[in-house]
């Protein structure tokens, strides 16, 4: 399984691959000669390209799993925990006891 830090390095060596190749593919004159060489170039440019694109995605859902993950944890050490749950309703309670005793 890859780990977050190695598809970040990957997916931006992707992009300065991709990025090197449409700064050097438009001065290059072996591209305009040959048909077969410039669909080549420029079909590598893509495959580089939509790596770095999956790259990101996947970095994009990994942050959002982990943003999930702390979110369950937070909610199971405040609201899922049963003693805060308890002091929550005493609390509620005691508001409401005041309302009645002051309205």
């Amino acid at each position: 399984m890859l780990t977050q830090r190695r598809w970040r390095i990957a997916g931006a060596m992707f992009l300065a691959s991709s990025g090197a190749m449409a700064y050097f593919g438009v001065n290059m004159e072996g591209l305009r000669a040959s048909p077969a060489y410039f669909f080549s170039y420029w079909g590598l440019f893509l495959l580089l390209f939509l790596a770095a694109i999956y790259c990101a995605l996947l970095d994009f859902r990994y942050i959002r799993l982990q943003m999930k993950i702390e979110e369950r944890e937070l909610y199971r050490q405040t609201l899922g925990d049963e003693q805060f749950r308890r002091a929550l309703r005493q609390a509620q309670e005691e508001e409401a006891a005041k309302k009645q005793l002051g309205g």
